[in-house]
């Protein structure tokens, strides 16, 4: 899903997580104007609603390219590893050709196209299985020396896989995201208008220096931050639109 709604949802789960904080919540609830706190109420009530809908949509709401780059990881460690241990058997072996297939680096890996590197873990993962499939046992035997075992092999399938299984989940048509994306839209911004409640409201606790600092962590909460690559968006609230 786009991950400019990841980041809204975000944005939102920072700024209840901001006002409901035991540093804050004494300078706030039940206190005048008492409408805030009602008002909070909804809005973690709003936030709940539409974290059910999204999840009731198929929607991934930590990000698809925090999936990815999870997954990416996870696949190229266990790859890695696996592929360190077989360069050494095929060495001792004297097979350079299949030794040469497996050295590669870390960097090699994340640099390669996502298919190109799926591919190349895959191959690794296939001659670990293979030589676990010989019909010698010693053989078996002998590649367990080298840390060479169905355990390690069977992990590395599983991290391998997962990683393919992001590169390959199937997205829905044009017209379908494009509806949905206009069903999102229409249910962020009336969570959106929640929240501008309380950006009106919370201004009443400007008093005391207890209000003034919960003023200020809250508006610094609802800054859009950009959840994919760190860093934050310019300091505006999305517009509320009919």
């Amino acid at each position: 899903m786009n991950d400019k709604f990841v980041n809204r949802m975000g944005m939102f789960k920072t700024a209840l997580d901001t006002l409901n904080s035991a540093q804050h919540t004494a300078t706030w609830f039940n206190k005048d104007p008492k409408i805030f706190t009602v008002k909070v109420a909804q809005a973690v009530q709003a936030v709940d609603d539409l974290g059910k809908f999204c999840r009731q949509q198929g929607i991934n709401l930590t990000g698809v390219t925090q999936d990815k780059k999870r997954e990416e990881h996870e696949a190229v460690e266990a790859t890695y590893t696996l592929a360190g241990l077989l360069i050494e058997w095929f060495k001792d072996a004297k097979d350079l050709t299949n030794a040469a297939q497996v050295d590669f680096t870390r960097r090699d890996l994340y640099n390669e196209r996502d298919e190109t590197a799926l591919g190349k873990m895959r191959n690794v993962r296939d001659l670990a299985q293979a030589i676990l499939d010989d019909d010698d046992p010693q053989t078996v035997t002998a590649a367990a020396e080298y840390g060479i075992t169905a355990l390690v092999v069977q992990a590395a399938d599983k991290e391998i896989e997962e990683f393919a299984v992001v590169l390959n989940a199937p997205s829905s048509s044009i017209s379908q995201r494009a509806a949905l994306t206009i069903q999102l839209r229409a249910r962020f911004n009336e969570v959106e208008a929640k929240f501008v409640s309380l950006d009106n409201l919370i201004l009443g606790f400007n008093n005391t220096p207890e209000g003034r600092a919960l003023i200020a962590a809250y508006e610094a909460s609802r800054i859009v931050r950009d959840l994919g690559s760190g860093s934050a968006t310019a300091p505006q609230t999305p517009p509320v639109t009919p």
